[in-house]
């Protein structure tokens, strides 16, 4: 897929500079930034599943501790 991505100059420059420090492209610095946030978005989610399982597993025990 490709689409224009407009970033304010200060952004563009950042990216520009990251780009060259790390011997790649802009396009595939921010393809690798992309894939980043989509991994830590799946990790948050399989974090909060993972909380409300075990809320929900161990509610009464929650429960007990809340009263100490």
């Amino acid at each position: 897929m490709a689409f224009t991505l407009t970033l304010q100059p200060e952004v563009e420059q950042r990216l520009k500079e990251l780009a060259e420090a790390e011997q790649r492209s802009m396009h595939k610095t921010v393809e690798v930034a992309i894939q980043a946030y989509l991994d830590r978005q799946d990790r948050d989610d399989w974090t909060r599943q993972a909380t409300r399982k075990v809320f929900a597993e161990d509610a009464t025990l929650f429960e007990m501790l809340g009263d100490r």
